[in-house]
């Protein structure tokens, strides 16, 4: 042991010898393994944040990586572990886990650039290498790299290109903007379902770059035209068939406008033969009683929700079987604890037509009251965000927590693409349950809004998420202690489920 660790002193003395030469600061990576120590790796200063270049990397470890230049994407393996990292992303993908970091990979000089201390600490977390040391000059003249990244500043617009993606259920299209540019004044509509105006104010855009924007084939886009008036840019989208609407987003890294364009829910013709016919009738619904188990959810006046959404769910089960033959699924019956992706889960796997979520709701403003149902689309106010931030907050309580993604706001807008085609459907189902509610209950019409419920993304079927009232309330809670109003807002549901069915099975009639 003693000799072994006069090796190790060694080593790193003859390293940090080799570093004062080099005259720069370098990363010493100790790999798990074997304890042995790879070579060191140069540490760069880029944006006033410490980098290390991805094929210093590969060097030290003597590997190579594939690389996609489209996306910039690099994947390689280190040790028995598969790694992906893709430039201007702060994602790391470690077999099938995601790991977010603070700093985006860069790219720039054909090379890619993982931000030092968030990679490294990936590393650790993954049990990959088991110690790391950092070694610096002294010499107050000793001047690390400096280099910065790539910017659209460089240019002399503010607007700098734009393109185009086609994905399964809609399109995207990616606005190129310089970092000076404060894209938050952006404003994009359609008009007459066949053209899509993009109005930036303050902006000088380049013309000819994209008027010559790559249209891809088949694309919803049609043309694409720039124009520069007075002080604003405008630009315009000729559009190809119906579209539903258009969702937009901003980006810091790389610094884009996001627009996502949703096409909508259409019955394909052979959907009007008998058979194919009754795979599309409502004959399966999926109630989902939030929280449970060791998550009580929302609190208050002596209350918790997951004892309310558990009562109502069993209510609205119990019209559901009685009073027609559609069958019923139930992510939980009773007080277990049930993680938020094995709800969806089981509603896909069961074949589940329409999904509803059954929540109650809480504020720190104990006069906020109502009921309002939920969609799920990046929320576009506060309180909206908000409710979904609290709703998702259950995950902390899960074992593998670690399996999700923190929803960047982009991953959100393309997670909510993935349900474009069930969009229409559920704002009717949501429309008609506020509908319903305002007949049936007491208390405020919050309306139909918008946020991030994680609870709601990968359910291949129309969903909802609803909020029955503020437990934080005492008018509210007070209601919901009473098992007539409970009652109440389940007939709410059931009426507004019977109403939907009638309009969607409308549609499949020959």
């Amino acid at each position: 042991m003693i000799r072994k660790r006069y090796i190790i002193f060694v080593l790193l003395l003859l390293i940090s010898v080799s570093s004062l030469q080099a005259r720069r600061t370098e990363l010493i990576l100790q790999k798990a393994s074997d304890d042995r120590y790879v070579p060191a790796i140069p540490v760069y200063i880029i944006n006033q944040y410490q980098y290390i270049a991805l094929q210093d990397l590969l060097d030290a470890y003597k590997i190579s990586a594939f690389i996609n230049p489209d996306v910039r994407k690099s994947v390689f393996r280190l040790g028995r572990l598969k790694l992906k990292v893709t430039a201007y992303n702060h994602y790391v993908m470690v077999e099938d886990k995601t790991f977010q970091m603070a700093h985006a990979v860069v790219f720039f000089d054909g090379e890619t650039y993982l931000p030092m201390d968030d990679f490294v600490n990936i590393l650790k977390l993954t049990g990959l290498v088991s110690g790391v040391t950092l070694l610096s000059g002294t010499d107050t003249a000793d001047l690390q790299v400096q280099r910065t990244e790539e910017r659209p500043e460089l240019s002399p617009y503010e607007i700098v290109s734009t393109n185009i993606e086609e994905r399964q259920n809609g399109t995207v299209i990616r606005i190129r903007t310089a970092n000076r540019y404060d894209a938050k004044s952006v404003k994009a509509w359609i008009n007459r379902e066949e053209w899509l105006y993009v109005t930036l104010p303050g902006a000088t855009v380049n013309k000819l770059g994209i008027d010559n924007t790559q249209i891809p084939k088949n694309s919803t886009i049609r043309t694409v035209t720039a124009d520069q008036l007075d002080g604003t840019s405008q630009l315009t989208f000729r559009l190809r068939g119906t579209v539903e609407g258009v969702d937009v987003l901003h980006r810091d890294s790389p610094p884009e406008i996001l627009l996502t364009i949703r096409r909508p829910y259409v019955i394909d013709q052979s959907h009007y033969l008998d058979k194919e016919r009754e795979k599309w009738k409502l004959d399966k619904i999926v109630l989902d009683a939030g929280h449970g188990g060791h998550d009580p959810g929302a609190r208050g006046h002596g209350l918790k929700e997951k004892d309310i959404t558990l009562d109502v769910v069993k209510r609205l089960g119990r019209l559901i079987e009685t009073r027609t033959d559609i069958e019923v699924v139930y992510t939980r019956k009773t007080d277990v604890f049930v993680p938020l992706w094995e709800r969806t889960k089981i509603a896909n796997e069961a074949g589940g037509k329409v999904f509803l979520s059954i929540h109650v709701n809480a504020n720190k403003n104990k006069r906020a009251s109502g009921f309002e149902t939920y969609l799920l689309r990046p929320g576009k106010t506060d309180a909206a965000v908000a409710v979904a931030e609290m709703e998702n907050a259950v995950i902390k309580l899960e074992k593998n927590a670690d399996q999700y993604d923190k929803l960047s706001a982009e991953q959100l807008i393309l997670a909510t693409m993935a349900q474009s085609s069930f969009m229409q459907q559920s704002e009717t189902l949501a429309d008609l349950t506020q509908s319903a509610f305002d007949k049936k209950l007491v208390g405020q019409n919050r309306g139909v809004k918008q946020a991030g419920f994680i609870v709601l993304i990968g359910a291949s079927m129309p969903n909802v998420l609803i909020e029955l009232g503020f437990i934080s309330n005492k008018n509210d809670s007070n209601r919901l202690k009473k098992a007539a109003y409970r009652q109440k807002a389940a007939e709410g549901i059931f009426d507004a489920l019977m109403k939907y069915k009638t309009r969607h099975e409308k549609l499949l009639s020959p």
